[in-house]
């Protein structure tokens, strides 16, 4: 038995380039323990990740699924009894391996879910911590239903893989990372374009899309009476209201500047310029609706209430890299950025929450109002702007 172990080692080294899946890792490792005859009956892993919402995630499979799943951990999980009275919270934070036995019948079991595997006719649960990365941890543990439980060349046979799987776990989760990280910080669309190597300076290519510029009112008067901190949690609940709309309707955020955002719908192969334009809308009347709901309660509860105000323009726009050589941004360029923001600054001006250009308005199929022709600073001829009847 102990040479198969030796085997799935060298064939996970052999093949650790090919892995980017930790779930499909998971799935094949086990059907080679079992093919070598290792009694397993239940899997899990878990792995604490790097994530701005998540705490982690784990891998499942037993014996009654036909293939291993992933489920995402969030942070609230951590603080729950499920989690806190476990011993997969001992294995995290000890670093040590863990073996109950699940049949004496004296022996009283630490944790409440190890009486629940005793119950589903388990009969010993091995565990071990895997430390990987930059002092990151994983766990691994197994279940058996083999009278007996596993023997002692199991339990110290499947230890030999785990130096290869701690090193694939490190290169895993760096991609997984650096995908998170761009993702969050980027957008999506904008994140996959910089890990798929559009990194130079100068990079970059004219594209049309819905421009949608959106800003909060009464920001720095606000944050004078509340003061920063407090305002940072303000500033969170509104970009909520707007980047939750402007997802449900495929628009991707490119920038956040103090209480604005910056978004675009492109214009591609998938979306038309009337579906841009109507999606850009939409998701508008959507965002401020939302707002409109988180005003009114904050409102209740005594606090100030939240109003902005969101600009669109349909243009053309160079969309890449721009910045110094070891610091740069990705983002949208030209005068449909000016444009879109300057129609923004009528939307306070006017009192208006949703003012858009002449050439979303073709688009549109529900009634507009012309608001007139306002002349804006960096524009050279007058622009009309409209907004919904």
């Amino acid at each position: 038995m102990g040479s198969h172990f030796q085997e799935i080692a060298d064939w996970l080294l052999a093949t650790a380039a090919e892995h980017n899946d930790l779930r499909a890792v998971t799935d094949k490792i086990v059907k080679r323990l079992r093919a070598a005859s290792m009694p397993i009956h239940r899997v899990n892993m878990g792995v604490l990740a790097l994530h701005p919402e998540m705490a982690g995630y784990a891998v499942l499979w037993d014996e009654g699924m036909s293939e291993a799943v992933e489920f995402p951990v969030r942070r609230e999980d951590m603080a729950k009894p499920t989690y806190l009275d476990s011993p997969i919270r001992l294995l995290v934070e000890s670093r040590k391996p863990v073996d109950y036995d699940l049949e004496a019948p004296s022996h009283t079991l630490p944790f409440p879910v190890l009486g629940e595997f005793k119950e589903a006719g388990y009969t010993r649960y091995v565990g071990f911590p895997l430390g990987y990365g930059d002092d990151r941890v994983a766990v691994f543990t197994f279940c058996t239903k083999r009278p007996g439980g596993f023997s002692d060349e199991d339990t110290v046979g499947i230890q030999k893989i785990f130096p290869v799987l701690s090193l694939l776990l490190s290169v895993v989760e760096t991609r997984r990372l650096a995908k998170t990280v761009l993702r969050t910080y980027l957008g999506r669309e904008t994140g996959e374009r910089v890990l798929a190597g559009e990194i130079q300076r100068g990079q970059g290519e004219r594209i049309q899309a819905a421009l949608w510029f959106c800003d909060l009112r009464r920001y720095t008067a606000m944050t004078a009476e509340i003061g920063s901190f407090a305002m940072i949690d303000v500033m969170n609940q509104y970009f909520d209201c707007m980047a939750e709309a402007v997802w449900a309707e495929g628009g991707e955020i490119l920038k956040f500047m103090g209480d604005a955002m910056l978004v675009v719908f492109r214009v591609g192969d998938d979306f038309s310029a009337a579906k841009a334009s109507k999606s850009a809308v939409r998701s508008a009347q959507s965002a401020l609706d939302r707002l409109a709901d988180l005003s009114e309660q904050r409102v209740s509860q005594g606090e100030l209430p939240l109003r902005a105000g969101v600009a669109i323009h349909l243009g053309s726009v160079v969309y890449g890299n721009i910045g110094a050589s070891s610091r740069l941004d990705f983002t949208v360029m030209g005068h449909s950025v000016n444009l879109v923001a300057r129609i923004q600054n009528l939307t306070g001006q006017t009192g208006e929450s949703i003012l858009f250009s002449n050439e979303i308005a073709n688009h549109l199929d529900e009634p507009v109002i012309s608001m007139g022709r306002h002349e804006l600073k960096g524009v050279s001829d007058p622009v009309e702007v409209f907004k919904v009847k």
